[in-house]
């Protein structure tokens, strides 16, 4: 019995021989826990965005999210290489120019494709480009400026013609009553003054725009009686055109000729209705009348 009893003994002991399992690591130590009112970013271990969410006001999480939708909607990738930073005030040429290109700048100055008149020549369109890509236009903006432009200037050229014309209308209805029935003949002595004395288109323009249209008028006129286009009457030019105030001069001249006198006044004078006839024409060439013929 003693030699089965000591097997058993035998199984005991490896038993008890082996070793017992590794005990569990401890937890590291933690820090110590938010309070319950803290707010919730409280826990977030950058202290830089802690600070930003709380400079911000942010009291709940889902201000956040709502913070970030909105952000994306303006620099979301549906509006990629789209978004443009305004340049600082210090900012330099080249920081200016790439703003400008992501504006729609082009490139260069002939980029621009900007409406030119007609009869227009284009050099003040290509004046005009040079300025616009310095001062930074988009393609669309400087189209739209030149069209105004040019729009504001056709006005312009319409108003000054129109007030041309007026002004012309008014010149010649004042010399008429100055020159009355002697106008016809007077504007024809200036066109023959003019072409005696070569005076051009253009140096009569300039006359007009110096001296005002009557004021030019007036002075071809004289040159014109200075080259012997102006016809005085001498008693014998029954029927000639003369200015109001010649007409008036002449009169006065009659008035003071005894044999006129005797002829006007007497009806048996073999020239009294010659006369007659004669002061007649005068007095309607000084009422601003044609004179009969």
């Amino acid at each position: 019995m003693s030699e089965e009893a000591a097997p058993a003994e035998s199984g005991q002991g490896e038993a008890t021989s082996q070793e017992a399992p590794a005990p569990a690591p401890a937890p590291a130590p933690t820090s110590e826990a938010a309070p319950a009112d803290a707010p919730f970013y409280a826990s977030f271990e950058d202290e830089g965005l802690r600070g930003f969410v709380e400079n911000k006001g942010v009291k709940k999480p889902e201000q956040l999210a709502s913070m970030y939708h909105n952000l994306e909607k303006v620099v979301g990738a549906d509006k990629a290489g789209r978004t443009v930073v305004m340049p600082g005030p210090d900012a330099d040429e080249a920081a200016m120019s790439e703003f400008y290109g992501k504006l729609g700048r082009p490139e260069a100055a002939d980029g621009y494709d900007l409406p030119v008149p007609e009869g227009d020549d284009g050099a003040m369109a290509e004046w005009a480009k040079g300025v616009f890509h310095g001062a930074g236009l988009t393609a669309k903006q400087a189209t739209a400026v030149a069209e105004a432009w040019n729009s504001h200037m056709k006005g312009m050229q319409q108003a000054h013609q129109e007030q041309s014309q007026q002004t012309a209308a008014e010149a010649e209805a004042q010399l008429k009553r100055e020159w009355g029935a002697a106008y016809d003949r007077k504007i024809e002595g200036v066109e023959r003054a003019a072409q005696a004395l070569s005076i051009s288109d253009d140096e009569l323009a300039g006359l007009r725009s110096s001296m005002g249209p009557a004021g030019a008028m007036r002075f071809v006129d004289r040159l014109a009686v200075k080259l012997g286009e102006d016809v005085v009457i001498d008693g014998d030019a029954v029927g000639g055109a003369l200015t109001p105030q010649t007409a008036s001069a002449e009169i006065q001249k009659l008035g003071m000729d005894s044999e006129f006198m005797k002829a006007w006044m007497d009806k048996a004078h073999p020239s009294h209705q010659w006369a007659v006839q004669h002061k007649a024409n005068l007095a309607r060439m000084a009422a601003g009348h044609p004179p009969q013929q």
